[in-house]
């Protein structure tokens, strides 16, 4: 695996035994384990904090399963990303700038897994280069059991106790090695929330994102993530 190191690699102990052998059961398991439970809407604001450049504050809205909308502030500028099951738009001043085929795997991982079919949830996920098939790893992370999924310079940690994604490696640009976490989990509802995430480029910080006021938010419709044209979020509040 990209950026990490042979010892740590050689420590990954694969599971042989019990009903969780592949990254497939992995994803069955997280979807069984929050079934009719997890929320299905939700808001929060967001410090999108960037290394040597100003502080941005987002407000984000989701639909779950496959939708989600970033609103940058200030909000009536109309600078907006609405992912939408495969596709992406982007609106800069209310006009839609650009439109492309894509998925967000956090959003995939840390969200729609538990309340989508797990074999949509494990085709979209082998589709961006993770081997589900391949045996699962055990692995201690950040002082938690966890299993590895996939091979090579595609893996995935869920937490063994509660199921919840912790994190994702990956190719990034220009050779480059891409982790992703998910860290100071808070409960809401039947689920959980990732409160902080963390962006590093070959061990280096290059994003951070710290959320607030999380909520289960019945104001976000899937009108909401209509596009075009570009509409204000209604459920943010008017300065």
């Amino acid at each position: 695996m990209i950026g990490v190191s042979i010892l740590l690699t050689a420590l990954l102990v694969p599971i042989r035994t019990g009903s969780i052998q592949t990254g497939e059961d992995v994803i069955r398991a997280m979807h069984a384990r929050y079934e009719g439970k997890w929320y299905r809407t939700l808001t929060f604001v967001q410090r999108a904090i960037f290394p040597g450049r100003p502080e941005e504050e987002w407000w984000e809205a989701a639909l779950i399963p496959g939708r989600l909308r970033i609103d940058i502030a200030p909000v009536d500028s109309g600078r907006t990303f609405v992912y939408r099951g495969d596709s992406t738009f982007s609106f800069n001043r209310g006009e839609l700038v650009r439109a492309a085929a894509d998925h967000n795997i956090l959003a995939i991982l840390g969200f729609d897994v538990y309340a989508q079919a797990p074999e949509r949830t494990i085709a979209l996920v082998q589709g961006e280069g993770f081997d589900l098939t391949a045996p699962v790893q055990e692995e201690t992370w950040q002082g938690k059991a966890a299993y590895v999924l996939g091979t090579g310079a595609h893996r995935i940690w869920i937490e063994k106790d509660r199921l919840l994604f912790l994190k994702v490696v990956e190719p990034g640009p220009n050779g480059t090695s891409t982790e992703i976490s998910f860290n100071k989990y808070e409960k809401l509802g039947g689920g959980w929330i990732g409160t902080e995430v963390l962006f590093l480029r070959d061990g280096k910080e290059y994003f951070r994102e710290i959320y607030r006021d999380w909520k289960i938010n019945p104001a976000v419709t899937d009108e909401l993530f209509q596009v075009p044209p570009w509409r204000r979020a209604a459920w943010i509040p008017r300065p």
